[in-house]
């Protein structure tokens, strides 16, 4: 699968626990500007809002059809390991580990009688969606978990920018009146044994803050960190490109700023803001019933297969060919979702990973 043509991604909107609604412009945009779209599941809980949105029916093609996927892990990353209670590694020193479900197959299985609930769904209907969605179910490698530890381990044990640029983000949300443009940070990480590092900053002593503060701010940047590091993980597991938000952004350049550095990753952002600004794909209101069958003909024509393959090639269109090219979906989009207005899709891929092959991202990282 092309990492560029596939994306993952949430579209649960969640209350507590429970699966509140679903973004359905979300989902519907992605599935006619991608070729395969992979919903990263809260337990499988969006399931009856799907086939709400979709019909019993509809949903049986999305899936069959390869089009729609999930992906469902309980793998999270622990990045301040207590012991009772207690905490393991003294203050501004860290290790991690990883979590995960001791029976994620039979969690989910019971998660699927959700579909119960979706009135007028025969037991043979329900039957037959349950066996469709378990059939979609991918899955990463079995070292993903190892592997996404020792990404982090050498993050820490090399310095990282990304881990530069979670702890100045911390300091600026702690304090939001100081200007940190030209502050001077000095960080250095030092590994007294086997993957337990101790971080050094100069944090107490330029800001102010006691050592349980200065080791909590490292412990909010290091988990930004762990958490970048399994989001790449995933595209790279997956082969799908996945969001992030403008907040994010500097400590996603921070975490490839060696890859990109000989293509300039200022241009890269400065194309990405550009697309954000002229291609404006039309909202979908929330409960919206989604006809599949004229969704896949548009995902089909001709008009919508140019423009996924335009959005990886963007570097050498004028203005004028971006309105063109959002203008004639606009009206597409427009029709099957009843509304006019939009709002942007923001992805990585004209950013960062469309530029970089996996190969090289997982080499680089």
């Amino acid at each position: 699968m092309d990492v560029r043509q596939a994306v993952l991604g949430e579209i649960a909107i969640r209350s507590g626990r429970d699966v509140a609604s679903i973004d359905v412009g979300v989902l519907v945009r992605r599935l006619i500007l991608f070729n395969t779209v992979i919903v990263r599941s809260f337990r499988l809980r969006e399931l009856p809002l799907l086939v709400r949105t979709f019909g019993k029916t509809g949903i049986q093609e999305l899936l069959q059809s390869g089009v729609l996927k999930f992906c469902c892990e309980f793998t999270s990353v622990i990045t301040d390991i207590h012991r009772n209670g207690v905490r393991f590694a003294p203050a501004e020193h860290f290790t991690f580990g990883i979590a995960a479900a001791a029976d994620r197959d039979g969690d989910l299985r019971k998660e699927l009688r959700g579909l119960q609930g979706v009135a007028g769904l025969k037991n043979n209907e329900r039957n037959a969606i349950e066996e469709a969605v378990w059939n979609s179910l991918v899955r990463p490698p079995d070292t993903f978990g190892a592997d996404l530890l020792q990404q982090i381990d050498t993050d820490l044990r090399t310095n990282s920018p990304s881990l530069k640029a979670a702890i100045l983000d911390q300091l600026r949300q702690e304090f939001i009146h100081l200007d940190l443009a030209h502050r001077i940070l000095e960080i250095s990480v030092e590994e007294p044994q086997q993957r337990m590092f101790h971080i050094k900053t100069t944090i107490p002593q330029d800001f102010g803050l006691s050592p349980e503060k200065t080791h909590l701010l490292l412990q909010r940047s290091i988990t930004a960190v762990a958490n970048l590091n399994h989001r790449l993980a995933d595209m790279v597991a997956y082969s799908a490109l996945t969001g992030f938000l403008e907040s994010e952004a500097p400590l996603l350049f921070g975490k490839v700023a060696g890859i990109l550095a000989p293509q300039n990753p200022k241009i890269a952002e400065e194309q990405f803001k550009r697309v954000i600004e002229i291609a404006d794909v039309p909202d979908f209101k929330a409960g919206l019933k989604v006809d599949v069958e004229k969704l896949m003909k548009l995902r089909d024509s001709e008009e919508c297969r140019d423009f996924r393959g335009w959005l990886s090639t963007v570097e050498d269109i004028s203005d004028e060919e971006i309105r063109k090219m959002a203008g004639g979906m606009k009206n597409k989009l427009a029709t099957l979702a009843g509304s006019s207005r939009g709002k942007a899709v923001r992805l990585a891929a004209t950013t960062l990973i469309g530029l970089v092959p996996v190969a090289g991202l997982v080499l680089g990282l």
